[in-house]
């Protein structure tokens, strides 16, 4: 079977391994290179993908344009003649000139806490933490010309712990898709393959987070609420942060605590910095940050056995 896999990431460089390992060989690696990752912000980014695709003797094709619209990517893949494509790590719509090219369809993963049709969209295991949900519908689905809305092939619900950060559900997920990879190749080479159509209703859609939206604002959020979106935005996310007016500086905050009080309104926004964590005040209670760091990094936090000051909105 001739196989080309999608993808930039960490999770690309798994499945790889993952499928030669068990004796599946990939033709080819479709990806971009370093200045087009930086150039589009790719979380996670793995700049030695090609190195390892190399090693397995795996052509690696290299692109300029991630959205796959050039009619020089296009007439690519109309001369190969692949029969599967298996997407993970690649953060586009993969145009309908190109996903027809494939005998069996290019075949990626999406998971959300809201099952599909719901929870389509950016940044769907990010999202499913920010909102505080308990579990994950982690699903294996063919492509189609729109965002998410192909023929589904396998579903594996992921239990969402709580002290469970970004990067421990990104593994869980992985999991899932290594197994159902293989479970899907092996269907298609003993002709059994199944696919089951989403239903056509009306549906959440999620945007797109970004950097900024790591932005923590104790007037507006709970203790609770902006712990999630610190675990949600933590490695190898930019991570969730405060600025704080004193220092003139961002705290970026990769882990925390939370401690439920009830506070007052005149001690909401305020930090207490001490030699090995900060304390950031909520109406609910604190945040303890256990893991950070400073922007730009001036301050020795060492040093203060206790220093008051106040959160910039």
């Amino acid at each position: 079977m001739k196989i080309c896999i999608f993808g930039n990431k960490s999770s690309t460089s798994e499945l790889i391994s993952y499928l030669f390992e068990k004796g599946f060989l990939i033709h080819t690696l479709i990806c971009v290179n370093e200045n087009v990752s930086k150039k589009n912000i790719i979380s996670g980014y793995d700049k030695n993908l090609p190195f390892l695709a190399d090693k397995f003797g795996i052509e690696v094709v290299e692109i300029s344009d991630y959205s796959l619209s050039s009619k020089t990517n296009q007439n690519f893949f109309k001369k190969r003649n692949f029969d599967l494509g298996l997407s993970t790590g690649w953060q586009r719509i993969i145009p309908g000139e190109i996903l027809s090219q494939f005998k069996y369809g290019v075949f990626g993963w999406h998971g959300s806490g809201f099952n599909l049709p719901n929870g389509r969209g950016r940044s769907p295991l990010n999202w499913s933490i920010r909102l505080g949900l308990k579990s994950v519908y982690h699903n294996c689905f063919r492509y189609g010309v729109s965002s998410d809305d192909g023929d589904l092939f396998d579903i594996k619900k992921i239990k969402i712990n709580q002290g469970d950060h970004i990067k421990d559900i990104q593994f869980k997920a992985l999991q899932h898709i290594k197994k159902s990879s293989i479970m899907l190749i092996k269907n298609i080479i003993d002709d059994k393959l199944k696919l089951k159509k989403q239903p056509r209703l009306p549906f959440i859609i999620f945007p797109k987070l970004d950097e900024s939206s790591g932005h923590i604002d104790p007037y507006c959020l709970s203790a609770f609420d902006a712990m999630n979106i610190v675990r949600s935005c933590s490695k190898p996310f930019p991570g969730a942060f405060i600025r704080v007016n004193e220092f003139k500086s961002l705290i970026r905050i990769w882990n925390a605590e939370v401690k439920k009080i009830s506070l007052s309104k005149s001690e909401v926004g305020k930090i207490e910095v001490y030699k090995d964590f900060i304390l950031v005040n909520f109406f609910d209670g604190f945040l303890k940050l256990t893991s950070f760091d400073t922007e730009p990094n001036v301050l020795n936090f060492k040093k203060y056995k206790k220093l008051t000051a106040q959160i910039e909105v």
